[in-house]
């Protein structure tokens, strides 16, 4: 039954109810057994239901418990498999230095794992998938220099991911740097090779992913209405299966095309939705973010008062989550407004104090936007 839920969310993404009823049964199964291996790898399948319904910190529950109790029980690969969901669900949360350090343990411990005796965790091999969340969350910290390492780690083991949809899920940690240092070529190239597959095999998940950084490409390489065409079919795809997390994310990547465009009424109608779908859930990785382009849309009305107290709420929450990057950005949109009304040096100290607690030797595209606001205020 474990291994039927992991096909189908390959094929069928993390909330069909078919999935529902498949781990339920395995869960009631396992239950009445003694074998911990099969608990865990019970739980282990529902973390991606879990996070799809946003309820994360349910999961954390569950996988706190297993950890508690069976730790010395279980094989290195589930042992590294429990901190790997656990340190999903803190990302998913915001939760980001939590996420990190989980997810840290769960690759110290795939590392005494032969390849051979690794197990599949949301479909993919379980390296994958937990370097990847490492490396988006350490992204979020502003630790960048050690994302790319753990990006350089992964390309490293490639031989051992021979399987279509693990090199699908390889390349899409490969977009979220090149976009991160505005490689717009390579970033289009990669995403179109992971549409490719997942249009010959049926991956829909890792397709909406591939196609949302298709879109950011070609936004940045003059087609900004087919990147806009793209981002909204990333939308239409992911909420197709009504899943909660990652779907914050996906709507901030259209709302900062459409704002580009000049379409702010459309950019605040999808906030309005995205507020809906996670208003009763946990799903709080994008919240900065969200906060964050609710201040650009008031800015692009002129409502400079209304601009300065979201950006402000944005810093406040990102700091909150010491998501670093956020902060930048939220500065950087802040500067100006703040010059706007007369306050120029302390839009300079402000956003200067945030753009140096970054010490990265990659030229991120926000640094760049940062420097060129600072130079603007200085003129």
């Amino acid at each position: 039954m474990v291994a039927m839920a992991n096909a189908l969310m390959q094929a069928e993404g993390y909330r069909s109810e078919r999935i529902g009823k498949t781990l339920k049964d395995a869960r009631l199964a396992a239950a009445n057994t003694a074998l911990v291996e099969l608990q865990c790898d019970v739980a282990l399948s529902l973390a991606p239901f879990f996070y799809a319904t946003g309820r994360n910190h349910d999961y954390l529950t569950l996988a706190e418990e297993q950890l508690a109790n069976c730790a010395d029980l279980l094989p290195t690969a589930y042992l590294s498999g429990l901190w790997a969901t656990k340190g999903i669900a803190h990302f998913n949360r915001g939760e980001q230095p939590q996420a990190a350090e989980a997810l840290r343990n769960a690759l110290d411990l795939i590392d005494r794992v032969d390849p051979s005796r690794r197990i599949s965790f949301a479909g993919a091999d379980q390296r994958v998938s937990t370097q990847d969340y490492l490396s988006g969350s350490l992204i979020i910290l502003g630790f960048i220099d050690a994302a790319v390492e753990e990006n350089e780690r992964l390309v490293r083991n490639v031989d051992q991911f021979d399987k279509p949809f693990d090199l699908a899920w390889r390349l899409l940690v490969q977009c979220d740097l090149c976009a991160l240092v505005g490689q717009y070529e390579e970033l289009l190239e990669n995403a179109t090779k992971i549409v490719e597959i997942c249009e010959r095999h049926g991956y829909t998940a890792r397709r909406s992913s591939a196609i949302r950084w298709r879109g950011h490409a070609r936004s940045h390489l003059g087609e900004l209405d087919a990147g806009i065409d793209d981002a909204r079919e990333s939308m239409v795809l992911w909420r197709g299966q009504g899943v909660v997390f990652h779907t914050p994310e996906k709507a901030c990547e259209l709302c900062g095309l459409l704002l580009r465009a000049g379409r702010i009424e459309d950019a605040s109608q999808m906030l309005d939705d995205v507020d809906t779908l996670v208003f009763d859930t946990d799903e709080a990785s994008y919240l900065a973010e969200c906060i964050r382009l609710r201040g650009q849309i008031a800015a692009g009305r002129d409502d400079l008062m209304g601009a300065a107290h979201l950006f402000e709420t944005a810093i406040a929450t990102a700091r909150r989550q010491q998501a670093r990057l956020f902060e930048l950005r939220a500065a950087t949109q802040l500067a100006p407004v703040l010059a706007r009304q007369g306050r120029v040096h302390e839009a300079a100290t402000r956003l200067q104090a945030v753009v140096h607690t970054f010490n990265t030797r990659y030229p991120i595209v926000d640094l760049i936007a940062a420097q060129r606001a600072l130079d603007a205020l200085s003129r």
